[in-house]
């Protein structure tokens, strides 16, 4: 219905209005956009709309609506930028990639940026863009870090004891934590000093499976050591193990990923 000229300045005057509360529908939009009009029409200001709305510079954020909380990123939306800007101009997802690098607490490594990076190495046109390469560089020197560091399973009962309350209830929940010989603690107290344990235990992430005790009065929690912590991180082991294999397979060995 339009011309391409007018779609490309619709499409650019759209992204820049929209991407900062729809990213993901944008990012598919101008990744079909891409596809439809081909290297014929010059999409460039739509490919700097949504670049320049990419989240994670809280100096950007604050210049553009700095009252909306940004929205996580999916690793789908990587998928379609990366080969659109690719195919417009290398340099325009060089710069993606230096923004999405320069910001890892928003495209965080295992939730954005390593399934990002499983999703484009199974789209074997795009293996030779040199963003895409930085990106699974980045994304396999992660895994190989964690998957360096120790793994066994704990030695004894001691187990992480910082809890940020400085409370008397709290600071001797931390001393039976830190003890390497007690499995297992019985704090008795109302129901107020049994919660506020409870909450303690829970923003701390503390490796204690939890039950009350309603024999006698007040109540008691108690409180059993497990190994939840290494139990996670050996689950962890295992996904890296994985997702490194398919990082470092030859190139359209691995499988797309959304």
């Amino acid at each position: 219905m339009l011309s391409p000229e007018r779609a490309a300045a619709l499409l650019a005057s759209f992204i820049a209005s929209q991407a900062a509360t729809h990213l993901s529908a944008c990012g598919d939009l101008f990744a079909r956009s891409v596809a439809a009009l081909g290297r014929s029409t010059d999409l460039s200001h739509a490919a700097t709309a949504l670049i320049e709305a990419l989240p994670g510079d809280p100096a950007r954020r604050s210049q553009q609506e700095p009252w909306r909380e940004p929205r996580a990123v999916e690793p789908g939306f990587l998928v379609d930028l990366l080969p659109a800007l690719g195919r417009i101009k290398a340099a325009l997802a060089d710069r993606a990639a230096d923004h999405i690098l320069a910001w890892p607490q928003t495209y965080e490594p295992d939730a954005v940026l390593v399934p990002a990076v499983l999703g484009l190495i199974g789209q074997v046109a795009h293996q030779d863009l040199a963003a895409l390469q930085r990106l699974r560089t980045a994304a396999l020197e992660h895994l190989r870090a964690r998957i360096a560091a120790p793994l066994e399973p704990p030695r004894d009962w001691t187990r992480a004891s910082t809890i940020a309350c400085p409370c008397a209830h709290c600071r001797e929940l931390s001393r039976f934590l830190a003890d390497p010989d007690r499995q297992t603690w019985a704090f008795k107290a109302p129901e107020t000093g049994r919660r506020h344990v409870q909450e303690s235990i829970r923003r701390s992430g503390c490796d204690l499976d939890l039950v009350t005790d309603r024999r006698g009065r007040p109540y008691s929690l108690v409180c059993t050591k497990n190994q939840a912590s290494y139990d996670r991180r050996a689950h962890q082991r295992q996904q890296d193990l994985t997702h490194l294999a398919q990082l470092e397979a030859p190139a359209g060995g691995g499988r797309t990923r959304r």
